[in-house]
């Protein structure tokens, strides 16, 4: 019995002579139809349904009566196939609407060489129902690849160390005793001013006789020289006042003499000069 093969395009009929096999079926095609939805829907391929009926694209028409699964029912009774020359594992695949994965485990090849005169098995063996488990026995390696990553994140533990190296960093409370220790010459500088003692009461009566103030001897001359008219620090700086200028030496009168003037014409009084002395530890 013979099907004929209807493509009904801007409402022509044609018919050809062209005729299936008695196991072939048709489709006809609907609104949203596709030739993948067509080779799901039969279990064929695309490339199959184009070959059995002559197509140059994937465009199909509603109402188009396209055949289907000719080339499946045809080969469905061969089961064996002898290697030609020219022959690829892809090319046999495609001929027969199987894959090349397919092909190597039914006929347990290792690589995709085959050779002329070579018998190769189109279908499973008699026992490919465990294949199908085949997956389930494939995820422990699965499970080994994300136990071993998970090897290296249990293995941040390992950072521990690396923040105790942060102890070092730590230690700059070291600077402390640094800064105190150059506080100590500050220091050593008050107590080498005086290179000569002279009687604190006698000094400062001059000092005062001269025009000086008990504020200055208390604010000014005694932080600064301890009182001792040759005091001389390792600066430079001299006498009761502790000045590189003139009034620097000589007696406690011309020496008292010259802090009132500097004062005056530094400060423009006295009593601003004590101020500026008290608010910045010099003067």
């Amino acid at each position: 019995m013979k099907k004929l093969l209807a493509v009904s395009t801007a409402a022509v009929a044609v018919t050809t002579g062209v005729t299936a096999t008695a196991d072939a079926a048709t489709h006809t095609v609907k609104s949203g139809d596709t030739l993948f939805s067509i080779s799901q829907q039969y279990g064929t391929s695309v490339s199959a349904i184009k070959s059995e009926n002559a197509l140059k694209s994937n465009l199909i028409l509603p109402n188009q009566v396209i055949k289907v699964n000719e080339a499946k029912a045809a080969s469905a009774s061969t089961t064996e196939y002898t290697v030609v020359s020219g022959d690829t594992l892809g090319k046999i695949a495609s001929k027969y609407d199987v894959t090349v994965s397919q092909l190597k485990a039914w006929n347990n090849l290792s690589s995709d060489l085959i050779i002329v005169g070579q018998k190769l098995s189109l279908q499973a063996p008699a026992q490919s129902a465990e294949p199908a488990q085949a997956p389930v026995a494939q995820q422990a390696p699965v499970q080994q690849a994300q136990e071993q990553v998970a090897a290296p994140a249990q293995q941040q533990s390992y950072q521990a160390p690396k923040q105790s190296y942060k102890a070092p960093a730590q230690q700059q409370s070291y600077q402390a005793p640094a800064q105190q220790s150059y506080q100590a010459p500050a220091q050593k500088v008050r107590t080498t001013q005086t290179s000569t003692a002279s009687t604190g009461g006698s000094t400062k009566a001059q000092f005062l006789a001269a025009g000086g103030t008990e504020a200055m001897w208390n604010t000014i001359v005694l932080p600064e020289s301890s009182g001792n008219p040759n005091a001389v620090n390792e600066l430079g700086y001299r006498g009761l006042g502790q000045t590189k200028e003139a009034w620097g030496t000589g007696s406690v009168e011309q020496q008292t003499k010259g802090m009132l003037n500097y004062a005056k014409q530094r400060y423009g009084s006295v009593d601003a000069a004590l101020a500026f002395r008290s608010q910045n530890n010099w003067w």
